[in-house]
């Protein structure tokens, strides 16, 4: 379950993208007239595993450079020069490796659930026998 409530571990068809960058966000960083907050606005507001997930990926692909996730942005801190040809591409690579290894991670957690439903289920079966048989008159 993802902390909406709503099953999309299970969807296979899930999938974050970067969809566009929000101008009104993005911004000079504070005390800085070359770096900015560059907001990339995702297809929607990836679940807590995702974001983990993209962090390891992230910091995998390029360990020097800062990304990260707020709502449904993900942001960088960079020149805008290095946006179209270093940065965007980079996250993209980033962003595809992570919608994989969460889709892995959906399929593990399903099956760690059915596994858990089915133990719960044998359990109840065994305390539900045993109360039948118990007599008290």
């Amino acid at each position: 379950m993802s902390e909406t409530g709503k099953n999309t571990l299970t969807k296979s068809d899930f999938e974050i993208r970067i969809a566009g960058l929000n101008t009104d966000k993005t911004r000079t960083s504070l005390g800085s007239s070359t770096i900015y907050q560059v907001y990339f606005q995702l297809s929607q507001a990836p679940p807590l595993a995702w974001r983990d997930i993209f962090g390891r990926e992230w910091k995998d692909l390029n360990p020097l450079q800062e990304a990260g996730i707020d709502g449904e942005f993900l942001v960088m801190h960079c020149p805008l020069q290095e946006v179209a040809s270093i940065h965007l591409p980079a996250l993209k690579k980033a962003v595809g490796a992570t919608n994989i290894a969460y889709k892995q991670h959906a399929r593990e957690q399903a099956t760690e659930d059915m596994r858990k439903a089915n133990v719960w289920g044998d359990e109840r079966k065994t305390v539900e026998d045993m109360a039948r048989s118990l007599d008290f008159e």
